[in-house]
């Protein structure tokens, strides 16, 4: 027997870390029957031709091949197994990963010998030891043609061995890498719309030593950045706080990216978290209580932006996400919503359009709601009753505007004066944008997103006040924009700006919280200064001023 187990990532760079496969090569290779048998890796990302992967596995002279498949990979796998089975039609062809476990009945017994559903280590490795015996493969989470489904997830996830500790994952170890890294498994809340949302899998931990161990692994190699997989990090406060603090205590240079409920949020995480260095990602999801009623969530406004005080009055940086196209959620909901988001001021704000994806509640619930939504992967929604196909349309478009305006232009700390000069909504002003980049696409053969985005937010900025007739606002709003902007830069790129503002320092920084009209009417007088910015030992920012 010899095994190759292939993986298709996003892309390359932080996204191109295969846990899903490294973790069912590492169950293979210290399996006591199995570890015998040669089991390789073949590791690709979407920018890779999938036929020519195949022919690469034809010729591997492997005899079992695993595919690890997700929902953003489904299309490039069906295209690697079809051409696989051509070029070798006797090889044992198995898939696991969230898009089998998932829509099982989507895939094709005729290319598939078996498929693995739920969390694969124990399945997989059954299945392979009873295929070396001559048996057909059976047993939890191992279905083949003809056999009910059953779903397998590990109880005792120390019965696991580590990807890290094992030495699987050492050629993705190099100094500056990006890995994905497990605490625990499983969550305790289900949201209609997500995996978890059947409650079939347990909440399980990996104990405190094996954790201490991987650490001091990825200390080793240097790694730069670790997403933390585990579906709500905080959901324990006490397991939280000591993760937290080995964390603080040991990991530094290390950059974490932790997802997390905000209403679990207190305190004394927050002071644990502000002495990290991290980001965080919050499933708002919709500010509108009804919407999020029907996806088995509650939502209070105000504890809901208590919390979120907790990590403004830090400077911790979080993103919030949102989703088009909910139950009852609807073009105004969504505008309402992507207001509230703003309002928060998240670092980066990530917008998805609705996935029914097969096996959760919400795709079971599908016509009672009235969605539409695509039949295959990504099963993204068409319409709704609340929601016509054009409002998504709609809804995309300022998702686009949101991405290279807010988000890559890091407008987190200056767009609320913005919407202040224009008189309008974030959602209206990303609304003008959208107009405006068209614009610069269609009439001038332009690529906004290949633009300079500071370049391309004054200009926007320009454009917009002039039509609106509020061209005074433009001093104070520009030099506040350049300001943010400056730090943003020294931050990003290490390299120390010079920065032109219309105001003194400590006067355009009262814009944080001083409306611009009030500014405008404390301030009227302009007094040009220059100014390089710098960082100092200890990361607090410095402001030189340049004489000229």
């Amino acid at each position: 027997m010899k095994i190759q187990i292939v993986s298709c990532c996003l892309e390359e760079g932080n996204l191109s870390f295969p846990l899903g496969a490294l973790s069912i090569q590492t169950a293979i290779q210290h399996h006591r029957t199995l570890k015998s048998h040669e089991c390789s890796l073949g590791a690709y990302t979407l920018e890779d031709d999938p036929v020519e992967a195949a022919e690469r596995s034809a010729g591997s002279e492997a005899t079992h091949i695993g595919c690890s498949i997700y929902l953003w990979n489904r299309s490039w796998f069906d295209q690697f197994s079809q051409r696989l089975k051509e070029l070798a039609p006797s090889v044992i062809l198995f898939a696991g990963g969230t898009e089998v476990t998932a829509n099982p009945q989507s895939f094709d017994f005729g290319l598939y010998d078996f498929l693995t559903l739920g969390e694969g280590e124990q399945s997989t490795t059954l299945a392979l030891c009873q295929l070396l015996d001559g048996k057909k493969p059976q047993g939890p989470g191992i279905v083949a043609k003809g056999d009910e489904l059953s779903y397998a997830f590990p109880e005792d996830l120390s019965t696991l061995d580590s990807v890290l500790l094992s030495g699987s994952a050492a050629s993705f170890m190099k100094p500056g890498a990006s890995v994905l890294w497990e605490m625990t498994r499983g969550c305790p809340f289900n949201c209609a719309f997500c995996f978890e949302s059947k409650g079939i899998r347990s909440v399980r931990h990996f104990s405190y030593d094996r954790i201490d161990e991987e650490l001091e692994y990825l200390l080793a190699n240097q790694v730069e950045e670790v997403f933390v997989l585990d579906p709500t990090f905080n959901m324990d406060k006490g397991r939280t706080v000591q993760m937290l603090s080995l964390l603080v205590q040991k990991a530094q240079d290390i950059h974490f990216i932790f997802e997390l409920r905000a209403e679990l949020l207190d305190e004394e995480l927050a002071d644990l978290f502000s002495q990290l260095n991290c980001s965080l990602q919050i499933g708002l999801q919709s500010s509108s209580p009804t919407v999020l009623k029907a996806i088995n969530r509650r939502f209070d406004q105000a504890l809901f932006l208590k919390k979120i005080d907790l990590l403004n009055r830090r400077g911790i940086v979080f993103g919030l996400d949102l989703i088009i196209g909910l139950p009852h959620d609807s073009f105004p909901i969504f505008c309402n919503s992507l207001d509230f988001t703003v309002g928060c001021k998240p670092s980066n704000i990530d917008i998805f359009a609705l996935s029914l994806l097969p096996g959760t509640s919400l795709a079971d619930n599908a016509g009672k709601f009235g969605i539409k939504h695509q039949e295959d992967s990504p099963y993204t929604v068409i319409s709704t009753p609340t929601y016509p196909e054009g409002d998504i349309a709609k809804a995309l478009k300022l998702k686009d505007a949101c991405d290279l305006l807010y988000t890559k232009g890091e407008a987190s700390m200056w767009i609320h004066t913005f919407c202040e000069a224009a008189q309008c909504t974030p959602s209206t002003l990303f609304s003008h944008f959208a107009t405006y980049t068209d614009f610069l696409t269609q009439r001038r053969g332009t690529d906004p997103a290949e633009m300079d985005i500071y370049e391309l937010q004054e200009q926007f900025v320009r454009d917009l006040l002039k039509k609106l007739k509020r061209e005074r606002y433009l001093p104070p709003l520009l030099s506040f924009m350049e300001l943010h902007q400056g730090v943003a830069f020294l931050r990003d790129t290490g390299e120390n700006p010079v920065i032109s503002i219309s105001y003194e320092l400590d006067e355009i920084a009262k814009l944080d919280t001083m409306h611009i009209e009030k500014f405008l009417a404390k301030h009227p007088n302009q007094s040009r200064q220059t100014l390089g910015i710098v960082e100092h030992e200890d990361g607090s920012i410095g402001f030189i001023e340049q004489k000229l």
